[in-house]
Parts: structure tokens; C-alpha cells; sequence
């Protein structure tokens, strides 16, 4: 009887282990997670990318040209990456990134950090992101910029 007991105390203790395991360890998102209420199925995609130079005194945007295909490849790079959230507010945002599919998706983009700041829907604030698994994301746009 008394075995018995010490095996259902460590088989509970056990599973509480791997209970705080799961629920301290870093939640992951998805492309899904991070763009709210996105629909990467819509025939109409695009991205604009702008650098933004800031040695300049006021300021200054730079629009950078994108082929169709390397918009379809940064999309598809972007679907299939995953992030997890980031708390630390980087102001180092080199890019400003619109992805448009069902709606228009604002974000800034850190390169050096592999960061983006998204927009939420009320407009208002910006969840930070890293990417966790950019799946050649950063990899297109750091052929960009070389060009």
C-alpha cells in the first residue's frame, strides 16, 4: 500500500513538472498570430518597402523597388515564419514594410535585430516581434539592400 502511494506521489509530480515546463517555457507565434485576422490565400498580394534614412535632419523615406517575384517570396517567407514576442521597444527600425493581402499590414522592421513592430488593428499601439525562424525572410532582404 505504502509502494503504491510513493508511485502515484512521483507520477503526480512528474506531470506537474511537465505541466510549469510548458506553461513557463516561450510561447511561439505564427505569421497567423501576428498579422490578426490575415488571409495569405487572396489572390491580390503586395509589399512595399521603404528605407528609412535617418542621418538626414528631417528625416527621409526611401521607397525601394520590388520585383513580383521577390513580393511573393517575402509573403511566402513571411507565412511560414515563426516569431515570439519581444518587450524590449527597439527604436533601431531601418524599414517600414506594407504587406497588403485581405487588408493592409503596417510594420517596422528591425534587420540587424530580426525584429518587426506591427501595428495592431485599433491602429493605435505596435506588438514587437523577433523572428524565431525567418525561413529566408531576412535573407531576401538583405539581397535587396546589397543591390
Amino acid at each position: 500500500m505504502k509502494n503504491k502511494k510513493t508511485v502515484i506521489g512521483i507520477i503526480i509530480v512528474i506531470i506537474l513538472g511537465i505541466g510549469l515546463y510548458f506553461f513557463n517555457s516561450e510561447k511561439f507565434y505564427t505569421a497567423a498570430d501576428v498579422l490578426e485576422d490575415v488571409d495569405f490565400s487572396v489572390e491580390e498580394q503586395s509589399v512595399e518597402l521603404t528605407k528609412i534614412v535617418i542621418e538626414v535632419d528631417d528625416g527621409k523615406l526611401v521607397p525601394i523597388e520590388l520585383t513580383d517575384t521577390t513580393q511573393k517570396k517575402l509573403i511566402k517567407a513571411f507565412e511560414k515564419s515563426k516569431f515570439k514576442k519581444d518587450e524590449s521597444l527597439s527604436s533601431d527600425n531601418d524599414y517600414s514594410m506594407k504587406i497588403t493581402l485581405n487588408r493592409g499590414y503596417y510594420m517596422f522592421m528591425d534587420i540587424t535585430g530580426k525584429s518587426i513592430a506591427v501595428r495592431d488593428n485599433s491602429g493605435g499601439s505596435y506588438e514587437e516581434y523577433l523572428f524565431e525562424d525567418d525561413k529566408g525572410f531576412f535573407s531576401i532582404l538583405e539581397e535587396l539592400i546589397r543591390e
